[in-house]
């Protein structure tokens, strides 16, 4: 039996989520607006794009997919996954994040426009999802929390919430860490950080230059037992696979990596971990798609989605929606993994 059919949790979500609840759309057109101009900047020149493996599997077998943005997605043959190739270097991509103008739009405006939606939405979810898992481990003492490259400060709040956890900890903010009534904060670089309890890295994987490296570095700053909890997004999922170049929403070097649920295994399989948790509680494929639709009447889709979109009504398509999160099939990912005991 394949580990994809082993899968030990399907979880279904359903809180009246909307796209411009947490992706303002004023925001993400200005947000995209200046990633790709800063993309052209940063990654003009061609020497300054390198040729990489599979970031999920490991595998060279790589094929063109589409263009986007003046860059090539290659789809794996070994594992499905999507992945800009050849791509920025590893340097080049550290450069961009601390200075391009997409980034200190990203941290300064962009989560505060949707802040009270996102943190009802995603970071109370994303927190609550941590303590039900957490609250499993054996331990003596309160374990230690950390939250990678921060830049939404109010999950903080939201964990301290659960009285679950006992020290907090932003690595490697990208924003100010700020205390509250409610939680203290202690900012630090990962190679200064305590052996860690619960880590969290949420949409963090899709713009790694080397996501293996990545999820290494953590597992080797972790407790024995410690706990990864990770989002990002998966090209198996059904507004990617019915959008593919087509889907406006992809942009680099925002997404580097859109990666299969089957890469997504392997990864962290051979970064160290053990799998605890991978589901797909997406919610908004369907809407994702009618939106696309709406604004490119011209676009062709395969004959079964265009009659479930134009012939039936919204049950059916929250119907659907339940369909694909039961069942793995929606592109928003959360993962959760162990390191296992030394």
């Amino acid at each position: 039996m394949s580990a994809s059919n082993r899968i030990m949790k399907h979880t279904v979500l359903s809180s009246g989520l909307h796209d411009a609840d947490i992706r303002p759309p004023a925001l993400m057109s200005e947000l995209m607006r200046l990633s790709l101009r800063d993309a052209a900047r940063f990654f003009g020149e061609p020497d300054a794009l390198e040729s990489v493996a599979c970031p999920a599997c490991g595998q060279d077998e790589a094929r063109p997919a589409f263009e986007k943005g003046g860059f090539t997605f290659a789809q794996c043959g070994a594992c499905q996954s999507l992945y800009v190739n050849p791509r920025a270097n590893a340097a080049l991509l550290d450069r961009y994040y601390s200075e391009s103008e997409a980034s200190r739009f990203r941290a300064a405006q962009f989560a505060e426009g949707a802040a009270s939606q996102r943190r009802y939405h995603q970071l109370r979810s994303n927190a609550s999802w941590m303590g039900q898992v957490a609250g499993e481990m054996d331990s003596e003492t309160s374990p230690t929390y950390a939250d990678v490259q921060t830049y939404s400060p109010a999950i903080f709040d939201e964990v301290a919430e659960l009285g679950l956890f006992g020290a907090l900890y932003s690595i490697d903010p990208q924003v100010p860490m700020v205390d509250s009534e409610k939680a203290h904060v202690t900012s630090l670089r990962l190679e200064e950080s305590p052996p860690l309890d619960v880590v969290s890295a949420f949409e963090k994987l899709e713009h790694q230059y080397a996501p293996q490296g990545f999820l290494e570095q953590l597992h080797q700053r972790m407790a024995p037992d410690g706990l990864l909890f990770l989002t990002t997004r998966t090209c198996s999922g059904f507004d990617l696979q019915v959008l593919w170049d087509k889907a406006p929403y992809i942009y680099v070097p925002e997404h580097l990596n859109l990666m299969s649920i089957d890469g997504l295994e392997q990864l962290v399989q051979r970064s160290g971990f053990e799998l605890v948790e991978l589901s797909t509680p997406g919610q908004l494929d369907v809407e994702l798609v009618l939106q696309v639709c709406a604004a490119n009447p011209s676009l062709v889709l395969p004959p079964f989605v265009h009659t479930l979109l134009a012939d039936r009504d919204p049950l059916a398509h929250r119907d659907f929606q339940d369909f694909l999160q039961k069942h793995r099939l929606s592109s928003h990912v959360r993962i959760a993994v162990r390191k296992q005991g030394e």
